[in-house]
């Protein structure tokens, strides 16, 4: 009797320490729980903003897409054929010359280029030398 007494008394201590285990892995489990939904509140926010943030883009483009159609039907039809073919090839087929380089390439033109370029009449279309890119001339061309 006395040896199943303390085997009853050791099963039941072994039985309080694994309900104190488990009410301490429980309470873990909460707080896990508790940060999860934390979480999903804050990724369903941010998924909302990202998905307005693209209807405005989507929308800014459509606008900029017919804006651009209607600016490019002004234009003559060999020049928007040209920058087409170049934008085609590099991403973009104009770049502004600033301080004697092309923006396009980021390359600084030597004086016999730029010399030429200076010479060239105003409507006339300028290409870079080094990536073909149209070069439009600013004041800060420096020409």
């Amino acid at each position: 009797m006395q040896a199943l007494q303390r085997r009853i008394g050791t099963l039941e201590d072994a039985e309080l320490e694994v309900m104190d285990q488990v009410e301490t892995q429980q309470a873990a489990l909460d707080g896990v729980l508790a940060e999860l939904e934390t979480t999903r509140a804050k990724v369903a926010d941010v998924t909302a903003a990202r998905d307005a943030a693209f209807a405005e883009l989507d929308g800014q483009s459509g606008e900029l897409t017919a804006e651009r159609a209607r600016l490019a039907g002004d234009l003559p039809d060999d020049l928007v054929a040209l920058y087409e073919k170049v934008r085609a090839q590099y991403g973009s087929g104009a770049a502004a010359l600033r301080a004697r380089g092309c923006e396009g390439c980021r390359l600084e033109l030597n004086g016999s280029d730029l010399r030429v370029i200076a010479a060239t009449a105003d409507d006339e279309v300028v290409r870079c030398p080094e990536c073909s890119r149209i070069l439009v001339r600013t004041a800060e061309s420096g020409l």
